[in-house]
């Protein structure tokens, strides 16, 4: 009974590795999907020995080398993706510098442009207007100060002229009378004298 069951056991191990033999002899051409299918084959086309799984050697060495190569083509893509990330990163430094540099022009383009040079200093084109009308205002102050001036200055003129052509009428009214009076006493002295000689 011991011997049959042996005869048994061999007979079923020796079909079942041979049956896998002839399955598996065209299974390295069939490990050419993604690792995870490629795992799932072997899995598969192993063997089960009591809770363990039996896996032909070559399986195993081409997985290992499809992982290896797996790994490797991740790596470079993953070297590829950083040195994209890097270029876009000196991309985005690159474009933020050209920002900042374009908006310091930009700010001293619209502060020039809303600034005159006025007596060699930059002055807002607010201020220089009010500047501007300040000294407008403070001419036609001037200006309506001067014509009162004038205008004060040409009464007071012409009351002197008044004044003056007064004294000079006075002056000469004066002058009038003195020489009358002077010629009148002129005469009463004459008469006198030749009266004092006609008594004589």
């Amino acid at each position: 009974m011991k011997r049959n069951s042996y005869l048994l056991l061999f007979i079923f191990l020796f079909t079942t590795v041979y049956s896998q033999e002839q399955t598996d002899s065209g299974s390295p051409a069939t490990m050419n999907g993604s690792l995870d299918q490629q795992f799932e084959y072997v899995l598969q086309k192993s063997n089960n020995f009591q809770e363990y799984k039996v896996v032909k050697k070559d399986f195993l060495l081409l997985l290992k080398k499809n992982s290896i190569d797996s790994s490797n083509r991740f790596k470079k893509e993953l070297v590829a993706i950083k040195e994209q990330v890097a270029s876009h990163d000196n991309e985005v430094k690159i474009l933020k510098d050209t920002l900042a540099t374009t908006k310091v022009e930009l700010e001293k383009l619209q502060s020039a442009q809303n600034n005159i040079l006025f007596l060699g200093a930059p002055v807002s084109k607010t201020n220089y207007n009010l500047i501007m009308w300040g000294i407008v205002a403070a001419l036609f102050l001037f200006l309506f100060l001067l014509f009162f001036q004038m205008r004060n200055a040409k009464a007071t003129a012409k009351e002197a002229k008044e004044a003056s052509d007064k004294i000079e009428s006075d002056f000469e009214d004066y002058k009038q009378k003195a020489l009358e009076k002077e010629q009148k006493l002129g005469r009463q002295l004459q008469d006198e004298i030749n009266k004092h000689k006609a008594s004589k």
